[in-house]
């Protein structure tokens, strides 16, 4: 679907909500996500599950960016969050594109978790997304962008477009007028409440709301980044995900072009032209939905604990004296590293008889604990507190290799 008729009733651009064909089996597909997901959540410590959740955070940010066009890496998103940049112009803008989406999704996450919206889809919660993401940018990077660089015009951030918007270099209109937009977006803000939905229907519609948000276009610019954004909130309102254990925009950008051949068909008029062809829109609802379904069985078989187990072994064994370490760990360490992956949290006063160790030994295991503290693959908020697990980036490629390659992670350099 390019464009809606002049005059249209933004009712009926987006009705039925979900589609009228298939339905049987997306609720299926809804309900198995809803069960893996849950799943998943509930197999990991809470507070591994938060730590985890947010390193996952730069996954979600190097995909979605990804799938853009600005391919960076976690080291480089690290770096920018530290307010370390590259000299070269492209790939520093690469890594603020990718720190501002990563300071969004924690910020947008904070607020959903601390004063939930009524109402994700409105437009003041998706307005400060957009917001959000447009001012964790540099000044001069709030223009809108187009194939020769930055133009003079502001993407007027949290703020409706005042114009058209066309995705194939001006030919055909895409999405409502300007002039439509306003109705039609509170069409979509209404017919999208979760409140509206039951059950695994809730499911159903976020996977709808994404297509519809993208066709919409209500920004001047950084709608797709903002689509996946809200997705991923929408999911995270209705208990789905909340934990970040596993990323949406992973799975849109392991083929691209099949997660914009799967838009695009869903954009398809329907024969009378006042909404959207509900084969298309079923078939793009069922493609979401399978989406979600492999990252939660991805991440279910990464996060299995004799791959964890195993995974740390290898991590320590790296790190033994014998081996040449330039900066050694005592094997014993291993255990307790297990111990806080596995529990969630770990009293100080155990650590020393969770790595094997008698009261003789009890000033180096205060040593072995201080290490490891100070490398971040433990964490604690005072020194009396429990220990828990943390991820620093030195520990990635050896916890998650499937997850996190050497073109994912990067190097340690920054020119």
């Amino acid at each position: 679907m390019t464009q809606l008729p002049s005059n249209p009733s933004p009712n009926l651009v987006f009705h039925p909500p979900l589609p009228d064909q298939r339905l049987g089996e997306l609720k299926d597909m809804a309900q198995a996500v809803v069960i893996a997901a849950a799943t998943l959540e509930g197999r990991i410590a809470k507070e591994t599950a938060k730590a985890l959740g947010d390193r996952l955070r730069f996954i979600n940010s190097y995909h979605s960016n990804l799938i853009e066009g600005h391919k960076t890496t976690i080291l480089d998103i690290e770096a920018a969050l530290n307010k370390d940049y590259a000299k070269d112009a492209e790939r520093r803008y690469a890594q603020e594109l990718c720190a501002a989406h990563v300071k969004t999704e924690r910020a947008m996450m904070h607020a959903l978790s601390t004063a939930p919206p009524d109402n994700p889809c409105s437009l003041d919660f998706v307005g400060t997304i957009h917001r959000t993401f447009y001012e964790n940018l540099p000044p001069q990077h709030q223009f809108t962008h187009g194939g020769d660089g930055f133009t003079q015009f502001s993407v007027l951030p949290g703020k409706l477009r005042d114009g058209s918007v066309s995705l194939d270099g001006g030919i055909t209109p895409h999405g409502p007028d300007a002039r439509q937009l306003p109705g039609v977006y509170e069409s979509f803000s209404e017919l999208y409440h979760p409140g509206q939905f039951h059950g695994d229907e809730r499911l159903i519609a976020a996977a709808a709301s994404h297509h519809r948000l993208v066709w919409l276009h209500p920004f001047r610019d950084g709608n797709g980044r903002v689509a996946r954004l809200f997705s991923g909130l929408y999911l995270a309102h209705i208990g789905i995900n909340r934990g970040n254990l596993w990323s949406l925009s992973r799975g849109f950008s392991r083929d691209k072009y099949w997660y914009m051949t799967n838009l695009q068909s869903a954009d398809s008029p329907d024969e009378n032209g006042q909404g959207f062809d509900q084969a298309f829109f079923a078939d793009y609802c069922l493609y979401f939905l399978e989406v979600c379904l492999d990252q939660i069985t991805f991440m279910d078989r990464i996060l299995a604990l004799n791959r964890i187990d195993a995974r740390i072994d290898g991590y320590i064994r790296d790190r033994d004296k014998s081996r040449g370490a330039l900066d050694p760990l005592d094997p014993r360490a291993g255990r307790l590293l297990k111990a806080l992956f596995l529990q969630g949290t770990v009293p100080r006063g155990e650590a020393r008889s969770i790595m094997g160790m008698d009261h003789q030994s009890d000033r180096h295991a205060r040593r072995i604990v201080s290490q490891l503290v100070q490398e971040g693959l433990a964490c604690a908020t005072s020194h009396r507190a429990p220990l828990t697990i943390g991820f620093p980036a030195q520990v990635l490629r050896y916890y998650f290799p499937d997850l996190v390659g050497p073109e994912v992670l990067g190097d340690s350099g920054i020119n």
